[in-house]
């Protein structure tokens, strides 16, 4: 049965781990009668892709691959570009140049990993023979097999030998070689690249997205040899959930943008925003602890006030009345305060280096759901759908589908109990009677649901801040992969691949239908169900459990915090987007004295930064909620 086990190999060989997004990437939604040999050796033999997520603080990227997956890793942060800037953390380069310099660090990257077999890029790093070129950059590996790079120059054809310039400073000087012992270095700028328009840009009129894209074209060139693809954040965002149907609420920086996307088109006309962005948190959290601390916290903690939010937020059961008001006559709402150290930049202003966290810890994302602030992310949610259904653009059947097939991303996405909290009050919203037609779409109020981001084998994939980013990987990792710049209006749709093989003509035997339903089991294609809570596909936040803390005094709230290195930033011109001479040191220097890791240079924005290391003090003897991570069944 050469078709089952060249099925079985492409499910244990390629990424991502996970069956259902495997059939999504394919656009297959059964295992029989496809040619998966064919399949795994066109991942194996395509270019990887670079994909950009775009942010207004920061962007996004990486290198993805249809075999090896994403460059760092499943359950590691991507590479970051810094565009905002604070007294502490100035930014990466100007936003106008951020895809240059994207393109300048993978080049420097790439060089790296093409001295270094064991680097996760050495086979994106190495280009065909063929694509030897004058001014192109090699490898060359002399008679001892130690593996230099050069600079190529021309070539004689009389002798067919080339002419280099070694790179490196102790042995610079013009070499000439045969072409077999050359191996090209691929630039970033040959590979296909995937951009993710931002949230805004695509609510936004044609004029900014034309002047957007136009910028794009700048900054890339018309003359680039890989293929570049534009597509929606929204969009990218469903396709982590193995759909491309569904509402995506991207909580920005400075807003918060829920887009509608029916069978693969956005329909921007549908777009609802709020003023309500993690900036805004941010804020919240400055002023609340200032507040408590006017001695000590003032706006130059602001990067510090960030990382509490971040590291000790989390989003409250819902309660009836306002938060503020029942914490100010006595209601804790069980919350365990807790001691965060002050950076030591602030630590002169007291004699004390750690400060009290409580209320702020809920506090803070409650802004989230607070209407007189505005539309309140459930609220949202409720009416971009009203919206669609209002619009004629989808049947109440597609309404439905949008309802069950929401999506949060974004940083703010993160706060543990904010999936099932903006679940609950979806159900609450739509009894009311302004959305008595909306209801009229859906069998209960109970058939609406926020989905979780996908677990992998070893645990979850990616957290709700690169869902984007993520879903991108999975359509690039695909065995079609992607054709030249193109705006089609259904771009995110799924298309049919051309890797079909002639279905087996008769009857089935008995051996044929157990492997064909055996896989279908492992593909797992009841998407998008399993990113429910509870479905087994989808990081399960349960949310809420009820603890007695005589049992329980040591614990605390956990958050999943994802390996993030932090990496010096690296000198960056735009005139000059490959500076290859001063990243040979690098690349040749001893582990020792290299200045960048392996992972690349991109700067990855810290975790934990003022992360106090005691336990929070609990009140005793009395039944407490506190948000947990479910096990998945």
């Amino acid at each position: 049965m050469d078709a089952e086990l060249w099925f079985h190999l492409f499910m244990r060989t390629c990424w991502p781990p996970s069956g259902a997004l495997l059939a999504f990437a394919e656009g297959t939604t059964t295992p029989v009668g496809i040619d998966w040999r064919a399949r795994l050796q066109a991942r194996s033999a395509a270019s990887p892709t670079i994909v950009v997520d775009v942010g207004r603080g920061y962007t996004k990227y990486t290198v993805a691959d249809g075999i090896q997956g994403r460059w760092e890793l499943d359950g590691c942060s991507p590479q970051l570009v810094q565009l905002c800037s604070s007294p502490t953390h100035p930014p990466d380069c100007e936003r106008n140049d951020q895809l240059r310099y994207i393109q300048y660090m993978l080049n420097r990257e790439f060089l790296q990993a093409a001295l270094s077999p064991s680097h996760r890029l050495h086979k994106a790093a190495l280009a065909p023979q063929n694509r030897l070129k004058q001014g192109g950059y090699a490898v060359y590996r002399d008679e001892h097999d130690n593996a230099k790079p050069v600079k190529v120059q021309k070539c004689d054809e009389a002798s067919g030998q080339w002419s280099v310039e070694v790179l490196q400073s102790s042995e610079r000087g013009i070499l000439s070689v045969p072409s077999e012992s050359l191996e090209p270095i691929r630039m970033a700028q040959d590979l296909p690249i995937l951009i993710g328009e931002p949230f805004v840009i695509t609510a936004a009129g044609t004029g900014e997205k034309a002047a957007w894209e136009q910028n794009i074209r700048s900054q890339l060139g018309n003359d680039r040899p890989g293929a570049v693809q534009v597509v929606s954040q929204a969009q990218m965002a469903l396709w982590a959930h193995g759909v491309d149907h569904g509402i995506v609420v991207n909580i920005g920086q400075g807003q918060t943008v829920a887009l509608p996307v029916v069978k693969g088109e956005v329909l921007s006309q549908c777009a609802l925003s709020s003023s309500i962005g993690s900036g805004d948190l941010t804020q919240v959290m400055v002023s609340l602890m200032s507040r408590r601390h006017p001695a000590i916290v003032d706006s130059s903690l602001m990067t510090w006030c960030r990382d509490l939010k971040e590291n000790y937020c989390y989003v409250s059961p819902p309660g009836r009345g306002c938060m503020r008001s029942r914490l100010a006559a006595g209601d804790d709402y069980g919350i365990r305060p807790v001691e965060v150290e002050l950076p030591e930049y602030a630590s002169a202003r007291t004699e004390e280096n750690t400060l009290e966290l409580a209320e702020e810890r809920v506090l803070v994302p409650e802004v989230l759901f607070e209407s007189n602030r505005g539309l309140g992310l459930p609220g949202l949610i409720v009416r971009c759908a009203d919206a669609v259904l209002a619009s004629g653009k989808s049947s109440e059947e597609g309404v439905r589908e949008l309802l069950r097939q929401v999506v949060l991303v974004g940083g703010a996405a993160d706060f543990p109990g904010i999936r099932p909290r903006v679940e609950y009050e979806m159900r609450s919203l739509l009894q009311s009677s302004q959305f008595e037609r909306l209801l009229g779409c859906l069998s209960s109020a109970e058939d609406v649901f926020v989905l979780n981001p996908p677990l992998g084998e070893t645990g979850p994939l990616v957290t709700p801040r690169f869902v984007p980013l993520f879903g991108g990987c999975v359509r690039a990792a695909s065995s079609k992969g992607y054709g030249a710049w193109e705006r089609d209006s259904n771009i995110g749709a799924l298309r049919s691949l051309p890797l079909l093989a002639d279905m087996p003509e008769g009857r089935s035997n008995s051996r044929q239908v157990f492997w064909q339903q055996r896989m279908r089991r492992m593909l797992a294609l009841q998407l998008p169900d399993i990113f429910r809570t509870g479905g087994g596909g989808g990081e399960d936040d349960q949310a809420w459990q009820m603890l007695d803390e005589d049992s329980e005094e040591g614990s605390e709230s956990s958050n999943l915090h994802f390996e993030e290195q932090e990496s010096e930033s690296q000198a960056y011109s735009p005139s000059s987007p490959v500076d290859w001479p001063s990243a040979i040191e690098e690349a040749t220097a001893s582990p020792n004295e290299r200045v960048s890791s392996s992972r690349g240079s991109g700067r990855s924005k810290g975790k934990g930064k003022g992360k106090g290391g005691g336990k929070g003090r609990v009140r005793r003897g009395r039944l407490i909620w506190r948000p947990v991570q479910g096990q998945v069944e």
